[in-house]
């Protein structure tokens, strides 16, 4: 990605990001002799991009919760993973400031770009448009996934504090940014720069990416329909969720994406920055024009041991033997087997679907200084395996012997030389849950099984979630979910500037009792 522009937004703008929503917009800012080239716009977008970089998955307290793990360094994580209310609430992992930062950003463009229209074309403003929108369905999407009930704001200029909207109120809002943004994006190999240059980096909004941010939306709202209770159509939704993904699979408008049929060339597409991956739709680039360089979005940095780095996070060797088949050919080219210091078998599985690091010496004279600093990714946070699986997924819902989700469950199958359904390893549970097993696999340790886990339903809650050595995960109830237990509790500093909050239900009473 080219290197983020900030100018004076870095100063100005971005510096009262803290007190976003907590909800107060900054309004001191004059914007008049502002956005009136497409400079001004592109550095704009580029500042967009650098937040949705750096902060937009910053915090990952449900990931932690959801993804296998059997040794963990720091006792915090074990008391996230276990949902522990004390843990959970002063986690900073509960303050979403950063994310309201980008939907402010992207509200200063669209509230500020009929400046540019006497220097710039009609079509390079539609396009700055849609890729505010694309930002804004993103940030709502996360939003609504993480909180559940959270402030929707008008505009860049308004004042006043903002109450919470339920839950399908912000997936609306965020479908119909993604929507707006869809309709008008270019595909991938058309996003182009204000010189004219393509630009490759697969942050910035597309028609693909548009498309899989649809399909994901959809499916996550038929899904809280289904496990709250809620009004509303679950199963249009899972049809329209069928559909995004279709588009994407098919290719015919959205984008050429297609699957990489070998495990370890996909690993090893991961570990290459320099070479375009096929099967990634939405990625966090990695910033190597950066003075210092940092990981983007990544899970499993806490997973990987690269170059003898050592790591916070293990996957016991009988986990992986439970999930996978000895004949998959995903097992030796994600992981291979730990070892400790003398060289032998330490029961552990070290994660291996990532392979590089960025690497800085503070001192030349010193072997000891050297230090990674980044994985050298770009996180493909949506690719086509996991769109196959989406699909099959909302087909198993909405019908239990699909031959559609058979189709696309036995395709991700077939690269892995797996056995395809229905005589693979816990079939006879059902396709749902075949598919839902089959993300895990192809999905391993990429930060989506919490999500996975909801999106299935309340048996899946209290049966995949971690339940600690001793069995102590505290099992919710149908009420507990209603109440917002799957969701995080509001950050203390965001009720500072902002009146009109209340506390999530569930962790309202949690933190009473």
């Amino acid at each position: 990605m080219k290197k983020i522009l900030y100018i004076f937004l870095l100063s100005g703008l971005l510096s009262s990001c803290d007190d976003l929503l907590d909800v107060e917009p900054e309004t001191l800012l004059s914007f008049d002799n502002y956005f009136k080239t497409e400079l001004d716009l592109e550095s704009t977008l580029y500042s967009i991009q650098g937040f949705i970089n750096d902060k937009l998955l910053a915090h990952a307290t449900q990931e932690e919760a959801g993804e296998f793990r059997d040794y963990e360094a720091y006792e915090s994580v074990s008391s996230i993973r276990l949902w522990n209310t004390e843990a959970i609430t002063k986690s900073i992992g509960s303050d979403w400031s950063n994310i309201y930062g980008i939907v402010y950003m992207a509200n200063v463009m669209l509230d500020n770009i009929s400046k540019a229209e006497v220097q710039v074309s009609p079509d390079r403003i539609q396009f700055y448009k849609a890729q505010a929108y694309f930002a804004k369905g993103l940030s709502y999407y996360i939003l609504g996934m993480k909180w559940g009930e959270v402030p929707i704001t008008r505009n860049s200029t308004s004042a006043e504090p903002y109450g919470k909207k339920p839950v399908l109120e912000v997936l609306d809002t965020a479908i119909s940014n993604a929507t707006r943004a869809y309709k008008v994006l270019p595909v991938q190999s058309e996003v182009k720069d204000r010189l004219g240059n393509v630009i490759k980096s697969k942050q910035f909004g597309s028609k693909g990416s548009a498309c899989a941010l649809l399909a994901n939306l959809y499916a996550w709202k038929g899904s809280i329909i289904d496990l709250q209770g809620l009004e509303g159509d679950a199963k249009d939704c899972y049809m329209k969720a069928i559909q995004y993904c279709s588009e994407l699979i098919e290719g015919n408008e959205v984008g050429s994406y297609r699957l990489v049929r070998d495990p370890e060339r996909l690993c090893e597409l991961f570990s290459d920055i320099n070479q375009e991956n096929p099967e990634a739709i939405f990625e966090f680039t990695l910033d190597m024009q950066s003075k210092y360089v940092s990981s983007p979005y990544l899970f499993a940095s806490a997973y990987l041991n690269i170059d003898g780095k050592g790591t916070d996070a293990k996957v016991a060797q009988t986990t992986i033997d439970k999930l996978y088949e000895s004949q998959d050919k995903r097992v030796s080219s994600f992981v291979t087997p730990g070892v400790n210091m003398w060289g032998e078998p330490d029961g552990y599985a070290t994660l291996n679907k990532w392979r590089t690091g960025v690497w800085a010496q503070s001192d030349p004279n010193n072997p000891y200084s050297k230090t990674m600093t980044a994985v050298s990714t770009n996180f493909a946070y949506w690719r086509l395996s996991g769109i196959y699986l989406l699909r099959a997924e909302c087909n198993a819902k909405l019908d239990a012997q699909s031959s559609e989700a058979i189709g696309d469950l036995n395709e991700i199958r077939g690269i892995a030389g797996a056995t395809l359904y229905p005589n693979g390893p816990g079939d006879d549970m059902g396709l749902q849950y075949a598919v839902f097993k089959e993300r895990q696999r192809e999905l391993y340790i990429e930060g989506h099984r919490w999500y996975d886990i909801v999106r299935n339903g309340m048996w899946y809650i209290n049966n995949e979630l971690y339940q600690g050595d001793d069995g102590k995960f505290k099992t919710m109830t149908l009420e507990d979910v209603r109440k917002g237990a799957i969701f995080l509790p509001i950050f203390d500093s965001a009720f500072t500037m902002n009146s009109l909050l209340v506390q999530n239900q569930y962790w309202l009473e949690a933190l009473n009792q």
